[in-house]
């Protein structure tokens, strides 16, 4: 009986975290004949490997792929072209599944109507450390409400987050799956990627993605992540990579919209401190954090062509 789900785990010596997200793969609901699990291994020269092995008495249809090409991207193509079911889901190694991800999943692509043609969910923190007293989950959660449903636009366009999707296999066929182009080498990227650019051209063709906030992992957030030098990077390294990706040029309309809007919030942020409606340091971080990224777009530049 072949699969209907595939559950894609890529991975890059991290042998203790996956040792996690493979145990909450091990506990999901769904039937287990109906998913596999695809442990795409990057070249680990940790025990991913033994790690990945001791799970198989767990987890039946577990399968072990080894990906030669370094990068976020080859190990995602690898794993749908591996994979045996018509439904291809997700997963980071330093994530963990909710017990009912996998049944989720199927039941937004095979109940909802029209069909999806991708799937998502919240992704939750789940902290190395106790963070500082003036940092909040939101800092760390990706969500798009509290409500299930397609996503809307102009946002709908940018998906849903590498740790938490779920895709039909056809579409990745039509697509080619991710562009190298994007996709750091060890996994440790500050800015969208791989996933941001497969989503704005998917949508462009399907848009059709389905949101629901009870399909959700918890993330691993390192201490390191809880840093204010860290979230204002990140924020700066999206803003320049949604720059290239949008192709944006200065003196384009979206150049000049995002400049207003930084200018704006420059302006309003004085008046918003007066009066905060968070702890007075983390809603200073968080206007911080916007501003990043608004810099980081406008400083972001589409490669040149070559004539």
């Amino acid at each position: 009986m072949r699969p209907l789900l595939s559950v894609v785990v890529c991975t890059y010596n991290r042998e203790a975290l996956l040792r996690h997200c493979l145990q909450s793969l091990a506990g999901q609901t769904l039937d287990k004949e109906r998913y596999e699990v695809l442990v795409i291994d990057n070249n680990s020269t940790d025990g991913t490997r033994t790690v990945a092995s001791s799970f198989a008495p767990r987890i039946p249809n577990l399968r072990m792929v080894l990906e030669p090409r370094q990068g976020v991207s080859h190990a995602r193509n690898r794993g749908w072209r591996e994979a045996q079911g018509e439904l291809v889901a997700y997963i980071d190694d330093d994530a963990q599944a909710c017990p009912e991800w996998c049944e989720r999943i199927v039941a937004a692509f095979t109940t909802m109507s029209p069909r999806p043609v991708a799937v998502g969910g919240e992704i939750r923190p789940w902290y190395e450390a106790t963070p500082p007293t003036w940092f909040c989950d939101d800092f760390e959660l990706r969500s798009w409400g509290k409500s299930a449903g397609f996503l809307k636009p102009p946002r709908a366009k940018h998906g849903f987050s590498g740790a938490n999707m779920a895709f039909a296999k056809s579409a990745l066929e039509e697509l080619g799956g991710f562009s190298p182009r994007y996709g750091c080498a060890t996994g440790e990227s500050t800015g969208p990627g791989e996933e941001t650019d497969f989503a704005q051209r998917l949508y462009s063709k399907h848009p059709l993605f389905w949101y629901d906030p009870a399909i959700f992992v918890r993330h691993w957030t390192p201490a390191r992540f809880t840093t204010v030098s860290f979230i204002l990077r990140r924020s700066y390294n999206s803003g320049r990579s949604l720059a290239v990706m949008q192709g944006r040029r200065i003196c384009s309309a979206s150049y000049l919209v995002a400049f207003s809007a930084a200018l704006f919030l420059v302006a309003a942020t004085p008046f918003a401190l007066l009066r905060p409606s968070r702890p007075l340091k983390t809603e200073m971080v968080r206007r911080a954090e916007d501003l990043a990224g608004r810099v980081g777009y406008l400083l972001g530049r589409a490669p040149k062509t070559k004539n």
